[in-house]
Formats: C-alpha cells, sequence, structure tokens
C-alpha cells in the first residue's frame, strides 16, 4: 500500500524556537575568553539556536560537528554597525565592533559558542525570499550526509523593544514534507502569520 502523499522519509522539521532579546542569556558565559564584543542581534540568535539545540539533547551531542547553520535576513546587527559607520568616519576601525558588524556575525558567533562545524552561510535576503534556497541547500546537505542537523534560522532588530531571533532544525527521517511556506512560517514573528498556521514544534523563549 503506498503511503499518504504528505509523509515520506526524507527531511523534517524536528523543532524550533523563538528567542526575545534583552534577558540574561544561559550562553554567554562560553564567550568569556572567545568573545569581546558582540551585538545584541547576534545574543538573541545565540539563545534561539541553542535552545533548538538543547531540546535535541543527547542526540545532538554526539554529533555537534556535523550540523549546519543557515542564517536568512537582509539585516546586519544595528547597534555594531551604527558604531562601525562612527568610527569609519574617523578615519578607525575598532578591532573589537568591526568584525562584529556584518551581516554574517550573529552565524559566526552561534557557531563558536555552540561548536557548530558548518557548513554555515549567511544569507541577506528577507525570509520570504530566501527560505526556499536555504531549505534547498540544507536538503542536499542532508541527503548527501554531510550533516546529520541542519539549522536555519533569522534575527532581526525590533524598534522600541529587544531584538528577536528564531531557529528550525531540520533532519532526515519519516514525517510531513518541508516545503518553503511551512518553514516562512516557523521563522517570521507571530504577526506575520495566519491565524492557527504556526508549527507546533516551535516555541518562544522569553527573557
Amino acid at each position: 500500500m503506498n503511503s499518504a502523499p504528505h509523509t515520506t522519509t526524507s527531511l523534517v522539521l524536528r523543532g524550533g524556537a523563538r528567542a526575545r532579546g534583552g534577558g540574561a542569556n544561559p550562553y554567554a558565559a562560553r564567550a568569556k575568553t572567545s568573545v569581546r564584543y558582540a551585538d545584541p542581534m547576534a545574543w538573541t540568535l545565540v539563545l534561539a539556536v541553542g535552545e533548538v539545540l538543547k531540546s535535541l539533547g543527547e542526540d545532538f551531542r554526539a554529533s555537534a560537528d556535523r550540523c549546519s547553520l543557515i542564517h536568512v535576513g537582509p539585516e546586519a546587527p544595528p547597534e555594531a554597525m551604527s558604531s562601525a559607520a562612527r568610527e569609519a568616519l574617523r578615519g578607525f576601525a575598532s578591532p573589537i565592533r568591526f568584525p562584529a558588524a556584518p551581516p554574517s556575525a550573529p552565524t559566526g558567533l552561534a557557531c563558536i559558542l555552540h561548536g557548530l562545524r558548518g557548513p554555515t552561510l549567511a544569507l541577506t535576503l528577507p525570509v520570504v525570499e530566501g527560505a526556499g534556497i536555504a531549505l534547498s541547500l540544507s536538503t542536499a546537505w542532508l541527503t548527501r550526509g554531510v550533516v546529520d542537523y541542519a539549522l536555519i534560522a533569522t534575527a532581526a532588530s525590533v524598534p522600541g523593544e529587544a531584538p528577536r531571533a528564531a531557529c528550525v532544525v531540520l533532519s532526515r527521517g519519516e514525517g510531513p514534507l518541508v516545503d518553503p511556506e511551512l518553514l516562512v512560517q516557523a521563522l517570521l514573528p507571530e504577526s506575520h502569520l495566519v491565524p492557527g498556521a504556526e508549527p507546533r514544534a516551535v516555541r518562544e523563549v522569553r527573557p
């Protein structure tokens, strides 16, 4: 008998988390000797990624060096970028602030603190445009056995509020098909979603 059309042994959404910055970050202690400064938006991404990885438990810890991360979003870390822009006007580039300013900086920070070995990539596209690309790349890496887990994440500043981030984890397995629309629903804030469309596997971490 044929399987139902929505089920296959391929790529499945294992879980996800949304995080808000502005509060205590349990992963910051790991940065005492390796990171001198990071933008608040980058720290929020670290929190979202960390909560997703924690939910995997021992399964992930045994495969920490076989996990990819793709960060999707058009925004550079605003605090670090503003600082770098002010310094540029004075003909100076801080060796501490400047590396924290590009759009890929949150990706790098998450990899350093969580021990991810990649592949890693920062797609400077809005989530609705970059989700399909991120999903295609993650599918290829998982299918070819390059990785055992594939993370797709996003982070953004919010005017007048703490930054927000979201992350999902994909793996090989049997379950509902993952498509770009489902991925967008998992990554975007609740205000961008159709009521009732949010995947149940995604939970929110508040400060």
